[in-house]
């Protein structure tokens, strides 16, 4: 009788934890700096995540982590996998309830990295464009989209990240205000000490197509058949950054944190949107990016 209880329960308890593998939900996360080192936010964080049950986290600003620090901090919100990229200012980062494979993290000729793994036959590529250069930006999506085109055909991708880019799309909501705002810092020289992202460099600020607004990079995700993943599920404009408490008076609302989903992919996504809610008006300075997509 004991034995037919354990099978029963066994098969009762199956079929959800296939159900449960069928789809994974993505968080993408700018936290600022590494929570501004800041044990209260990075706690209040813990606690908002165990609230999302995400699958998969993906991070840009992973300051002063390493890889112990992240796979504690994953532990503490039920992921067991974790892979933090090293030696750059402004690590990336992902976490996961399933195993992380194939792990390649790029730092060579890139502005910060990008970080890719294969998550349940998924492709994720993570990235943090540069906020300085456009041109900067526009040869590391060009790096990124040289592996993707190294992958068989196919097969399930996404680009997740800080692109620091805007995208057409949305030109109604920037329109000149956005411009005439670019330009007052177009052409600037960077502090070459302060901030850890320019330390040691000269950078000018050149962030504009001949004047205008650069749509560029993310004209290069479409060009290359990824499909922005918040407008296949949403239908009104929602910013990514700034957040409510790091937003000046004059701030311009902008939607600069994306998920990119190839084709084959893009069929599959049940949800997306940019999660403004009351933690994560306070807890940085972006607002954090998800979707749910089926994997059969």
């Amino acid at each position: 009788m004991r034995s037919k209880l354990i099978l029963f329960l066994v098969l009762a308890i199956a079929p959800v934890a296939l159900k449960a593998q069928e789809a994974i939900k993505l968080v993408n996360y700018n936290v600022l700096h590494g929570f501004d080192n800041d044990s209260t936010l990075e706690n209040r964080f813990i606690q908002w995540a165990k609230k999302q049950n995400a699958d998969v986290f993906t991070f840009q600003e992973l300051n002063g982590f390493t890889q112990d620090r992240l796979e504690e901090l994953a532990e503490k919100y039920g992921h067991p996998y974790a892979i933090l990229n090293t030696g750059v200012t402004h690590p990336i980062g992902i976490t996961s309830r399933y195993p992380i494979v194939m792990v390649q993290q790029v730092t060579t000729n890139m502005w910060h990295s990008y970080l890719y793994g294969n998550i349940n036959g998924v492709h994720f590529f993570v990235t943090h464009l540069s906020p300085f250069e456009v041109k900067k930006r526009r040869a590391d999506i060009d790096r990124i989209l040289a592996h993707i085109r190294l992958l068989p055909p196919n097969e399930k991708v996404l680009v997740t990240g800080d692109f620091n880019s805007v995208a057409a799309v949305d030109s109604s909501h920037y329109g000149e205000k956005l411009a005439a705002a670019m330009r007052k810092s177009e052409g600037r020289l960077e502090p070459k000490s302060g901030l850890p992202i320019v330390r040691g460099k000269t950078i000018y600020r050149n962030n504009m197509d001949n004047g205008n607004i650069d749509y560029t990079v993310t004209n290069k995700m479409l060009a290359a058949g990824f499909y922005d993943s918040f407008y296949l599920r949403n239908k009104t404009f929602k910013p990514s950054a700034p957040t409510e408490a790091h937003r000046g008076k004059d701030a311009i609302l902008r939607r600069i944190d994306y998920i990119w989903v190839n084709g084959p992919l893009s069929k599959r996504v049940t949800a997306a949107d940019v999660i403004h809610d009351a933690e994560t008006k306070q807890l940085s300075d972006h607002y954090p990016v998800t979707i749910t997509f089926q994997l059969k």
